[in-house]
């Protein structure tokens, strides 16, 4: 029997805690447009699971079924830019370090009971059920079976929920990447259930829970561009071989999500790439391989995405509307994003409140600029575009603040901060 779509789809990628910043800009925008309330199904991965639990923890102290608040700075943006600003990962190395350097297990656990100090103790089980209010689904990998591994309310991977287990397990589960953390032990009423590390390992994007499921799908995207350097030493050309591998699959993924929200958007083939079918054939096949009845909308952005590209075949009135825009502020550079925004540390240790805030604007502006081109029947209410940090707007002062951030080893009192 055929299925229809339904519900509004969020997914929020990986990336340490440039996705988790990126991405809370992201979620100020759609809160403002109305968007972000409406959503049935939030999907995360790493760093984006770490915002997700900390939404999670910020919906249910309010009492809500939904992701709406009153006050986004006071409630949200602010207090996550606090978790931000301490160091996650390096302490819990250095404590394993010496005796345990070869078993990444007790880290994870570590990391465990830091989220539980720095974003709640909240459990699974209190989060709504799909039918109720918005879905959490928390995204890890199960590396025995090479498959993702689903927490949600009422069920861990094939088992029911555990009632006493907490939201920052599932979180620490999705964000243990590997070799600092995991893989995590999960177990219960006493039996192991899988081996986990971090949900980036088979899908970064987060996007596979939303886009065979829900009628909107809306993804977010804050992982590494591809760097098209040349590698110089053996250790980066052994990672480069994974990187292409990693950055193929993660292509593929990608241009099938844009064909099928946008089936007239043409992609790039790589040269010799076969074609038996047009793109039209290509996705009604797969449309009926799913037995779907219709066709999602929604958008796709990326850390890396383009102003041009979004305007590319747009109309008039939308070249228009950005234009006007322009007058003021409306992104960063090509330039700035490529050589800084871009080159920033997908990490867990300490980023400075400049880092975080220039990394917010972005989001606000990648997800104002694909919404506005590819969704704006879901804006609920005509918010005026605010960035949210006006004292990081100028090129200078972001090469500034960004000026050693790609650097995991540049400051050693970030480490402990």
């Amino acid at each position: 029997m055929a299925r229809k779509l339904q519900g509004q789809g969020l997914a929020l990628s990986g990336g340490g805690y440039r996705a988790s910043l990126f991405h809370l800009g992201v979620t100020r925008r759609l809160h403002e447009l109305g968007i972000l309330q409406q959503t049935t199904r939030l999907s995360t991965v790493s760093g984006g699971s770490i915002l997700a639990g900390f939404l999670a923890h910020c919906m249910l102290d309010c009492g809500a079924r939904r992701l709406e608040f009153g006050d986004w700075e006071r409630e949200i943006a602010a207090p996550f830019r606090r978790i931000a600003r301490r160091d996650i990962r390096t302490g819990l190395f250095i404590r394993h370090m010496v005796w345990n350097w070869i078993w990444p297990g007790p880290r994870a656990r570590g990391l465990e009971r830091v989220l539980l100090k720095r974003i709640g103790s909240r459990r699974l089980v209190e989060l709504p059920r799909a039918a109720d209010g918005v879905e959490f689904i928390f995204l890890a990998t199960n590396i025995e079976q090479g498959t993702p591994f689903r927490f949600t309310s009422e069920k861990i991977g094939s088992r029911t929920t555990p009632d006493d287990m907490p939201i920052a397990r599932a979180v620490a589960a999705s964000a243990s990447f590997p070799p600092v953390f995991g893989p995590m032990r999960v177990k219960k009423d006493g039996e192991t259930l899988a081996h986990l590390t971090d949900g980036g390992v088979y899908d970064n994007t987060g996007m596979e829970p939303v886009w065979n499921s829900n009628k909107v799908v809306l993804v977010s995207d804050a992982g590494t561009p591809f760097d098209l350097a040349v590698p110089t030493w053996f250790g980066s050309r052994l990672m480069r071989y994974v990187d292409v591998g990693r950055n193929q699959v993660g292509a593929l993924r990608r241009r099938m999500l844009i064909r099928r929200l946008h089936p007239g958007y043409r992609t790039v083939r790589l040269r010799g790439e076969p074609s038996p079918c047009t793109l039209a054939e290509e996705d009604a096949c797969y449309m009926r391989g799913k037995r779907v009845t219709d066709k999602p909308t929604g958008a796709y952005w990326r850390l890396a995405s383009r102003k041009r590209g979004f305007c590319a075949g747009c109309s008039p009135e939308f070249e228009r509307e950005v234009r006007e825009l322009e007058q003021d502020w409306y992104g960063y550079p090509e330039e700035l994003q490529e050589s800084h925004i871009g080159a920033v540390r997908t990490d867990l240790d300490a980023f400075t409140d400049a880092e975080s805030k220039v990394l917010e604007n972005h989001g606000y502006f990648m997800a104002d600029l694909a919404v506005r081109r590819h969704a704006w029947h879901l804006v609920e209410t005509g918010a005026e575009f605010r960035v949210p940090h006006r004292a990081y707007l100028q090129t200078e002062d972001v090469q500034r603040a960004l000026r050693f951030s790609h650097s995991r080893l540049y400051s050693w009192t970030r480490w402990f901060a």
